[in-house]
């Protein structure tokens, strides 16, 4: 199961890194992974606490694309997206701080499951894991690659875009909801942390070091990463987050350092 989770998540990440790199939103990707974080302790409370059925994977891909939503139509009505982004940054730490403060009275477990979600579980996969990833590649990675042209040309030139009557505001909706499922989707299988590391990585070595063929080669590297990380965590028993990101960081490091042109994707 564990090498089902690291190929799937590494094609999910293949395909929305590359995307988040051209379109300038590496850091809305990251920060996004907040607002994950804290759907899913919305999720732990109403399950433990409130004892309601509703599982925590649904109520952190609500939350998630909730906010992702709402950053895009802040951008959309203005607001600089480092603000919107901030913004968003601010309302999710402090759902987790709450969160947290009253779980750890009411559901000692609950604090628990929420740390799952920080860690990962992916040296214990589940085929919930490996069936929520798939049905979320199955999604993502085909609107990722029929939109690619949109999503370069409206982030790159809004005013052109609008100009040719692109629904701006409605591509940059897409790629932001794209994101959110699929942070949510490794967040609850890979781990925030894990997640963190991997998102970034295989996009800016594609974009640093491809001209034409992006997408194959942000694919690869987010695979050895994934590999490569998941061996050397298992070798030195640390946790995956920990293998992966030697390798991420390593590969980054040497596609800025030798790699010396940059892409005109």
């Amino acid at each position: 199961m564990s090498a089902a989770t690291a190929l799937l998540g590494s094609a999910l990440v293949g395909s929305v890194s590359p995307a988040l790199v051209v379109a300038r939103s590496i850091t809305f990707g990251i920060t996004l992974l907040h607002s994950v974080l804290a759907g899913g302790l919305v999720g732990v409370f109403l399950t433990d606490v409130a004892h309601l059925p509703v599982p925590p994977v649904v109520t952190a891909a609500l939350v998630s694309i909730l906010i992702s939503v709402l950053t895009a139509e802040a951008i959309n009505r203005g607001l600089p997206e480092d603000s919107a982004i901030a913004t968003s940054v601010c309302l999710s730490v402090t759902t987790t701080v709450i969160l947290t403060y009253y779980l750890s009275f009411m559901s000692p477990l609950g604090v628990s499951k929420a740390m799952s979600y920080v860690f990962g579980t992916s040296a214990l996969a589940t085929a919930g894991d490996v069936a929520r990833l798939a049905a979320t590649a199955i999604i993502v990675i085909p609107l990722i690659h029929m939109f690619w042209g949109e999503f370069k040309y409206v982030f790159f030139d809004p005013e052109g875009a609008y100009s040719m009557g692109l629904r701006v505001r409605y591509y940059r909706y897409l790629l932001y909801s794209l994101t959110a499922a699929t942070a949510t989707s490794l967040a609850m299988s890979l781990g925030v942390l894990l997640t963190h590391v991997v998102l970034t990585a295989p996009g800016l070595i594609a974009v640093r070091a491809a001209v034409r063929k992006i997408h194959a080669v942000a694919y690869a590297s987010s695979l050895l990463i994934m590999a490569s990380g998941y061996v050397l965590a298992l070798a030195l028993e640390l946790p995956p987050s920990a293998g992966v990101g030697i390798f991420a960081s390593a590969t980054v490091i040497y596609a800025l350092l030798g790699v010396r042109k940059w892409s005109a994707y």
